[in-house]
Order: C-alpha cells, then structure tokens, then sequence
C-alpha cells in the first residue's frame, strides 16, 4: 500500500501517525522522501493512533485502540484492535454531526470510510504500520502530496542502533545527502556528526496559521481531518508549503 521509488536526497523519518496535524504533512511535503520510523517502540497513550477535532466549538479525542504487547514490542510488531471498526463508525459520526457545516465534510469522511473498507479487508487485527500507513497515504492523495512514503523496517538494519547512529544509517541505507527533523528534536542531533557522515541536516519549524473554524475561537494543532473538512484545496495547498526550513547551527 505504499508508494515506492528511487533513491533520494532528502528525507525525513517520522513514526506512523493517524490523521496527524498539518506540521507532519508540512514535513512530508518538504522531503524528496519519507521514511516511517517502524522499528522503535509503540508510544501507548501517544498520539500514534489518536488525534483531535472539534465537537460543539471543544476539543474531542478520537482513538483507534492497538492491541496489547510484550513491552518493547517494535511499532511494526503491533496490531490494532478489532474494535477499531467500531471507533472508526463513531469518528464518521463525529464528522457528520461536530463538521455539519464544513463545506468539504465529505472529503474528510471519505478517508475514514476508505481506512474502514481497508480495515474491514484485512485480519481481525490489522498491521499497525501498514493500516497507519494506508491512512497516510489516502491523506496525501487528498492533499496532492506526492512524497513517497517508506517504511524503515524494509532496511534490515541493526536492531542495536539507537539514536542519533540510527538516523544516520537510515540515511546512508536511503542514499540520502540532507535529513530533516521536526524541530522539536534539534537537541537531540550533532550536526558536525551528520557532516562528517556526508549529511546535511535541517530542521522544520511547523507553520499552523489559523483558519475558520465555524467561526468560533481558533483552536490549533487539530488531525488534519478537520483542514479536508473546512479549506478548499488550494488553500490547504498553501498551508503545506509555509514551514520553514532552518540549517543546523555550525
């Protein structure tokens, strides 16, 4: 279910997310291509599988359950729960009664019935990744975000790697010659250790501006389920390209 292709120069390595917020696609969308980062631990009570929206001018959590494993379990390991069936019928509700008004509802909902048919074609417990990534990709299309979308588990890589040493060698393994993380993590990385790996390194300042929201008080950070709802194309188009990209420090 995910797109392949050649080797890159620029990419990003992300764990698989439902429904993110624009940031994550402002990341996919700056990168020649995007590696889902499967081979670390599933984050429970993280945002892996849960996002919001709006319902009556609040926040409202929905979640796809992921079934119970031995710790340290990697992501690509996991499963969700057969009773994410039943969570994807109540976030269709949740569309159709909290989004009534949004001009472009049926768009949003047109992904989650999408993941529901996928999810009805599969085991009783669907691959976490390969479901998370099908989302993925539908979010995309919906979006017109071309970047290929991988999945770091394919690289066979050691499994003693950790860290800053993991990210380079899935750089090396991807043939890529600049990495971008969101900048959250600029702590985390060396960029004289990139460098000398033959790797640029950038950071992505996500760029959220606000957008009607029924006319109620700007709530950000929303799944991007609530931009399909509410924005033409265009205009989620432009949202896309204002993150900004900024080199690591000397």
């Amino acid at each position: 279910m995910i797109r392949t292709a050649g080797r890159a120069t620029r990419i990003a390595i992300m764990q698989p997310y439902l429904f993110p917020y624009l940031g994550y696609f402002q990341l996919l969308h700056c990168v020649d291509a995007f590696w889902l980062l499967d081979t670390v631990s599933f984050i429970k009570d993280g945002w892996m599988n849960r996002n919001d929206l709006l319902q009556d001018g609040r926040r409202m959590r929905f979640t796809l359950p992921v079934m119970a494993a031995p710790q340290g379990t990697p992501i690509h390991g996991r499963r969700y729960h057969p009773k994410a069936k039943q969570a994807l019928q109540r976030l269709d509700r949740s569309l159709r009664y909290g989004y009534a008004r949004a001009p472009f509802r049926a768009r949003a909902q047109g992904l989650v019935a999408a993941l529901a048919r996928h999810i009805e074609q599969a085991d009783d417990a669907p691959d976490f990744t390969e479901t998370t990534a099908f989302a993925l990709q539908r979010s995309c299309d919906a979006l017109g975000v071309q970047t290929p979308i991988h999945r770091v588990s394919d690289l066979a890589l050691s499994p003693d790697l950790r860290g800053q040493d993991r990210v380079i060698a899935i750089c090396r393994a991807a043939g890529a010659t600049d990495y971008v993380n969101m900048i959250g993590g600029r702590a985390l990385y060396d960029a004289a250790d990139f460098r000398a790996a033959g790797i640029g390194l950038r950071f992505l300042q996500a760029v959220c501006p606000p957008h009607d929201q029924g006319g109620q008080e700007f709530v950000p950070g929303l799944s991007i389920l609530d931009l399909l709802a509410r924005l033409p194309e265009d205009r989620i188009a432009g949202m896309l390209a204002q993150g900004a990209l900024i080199p690591a420090a000397p």
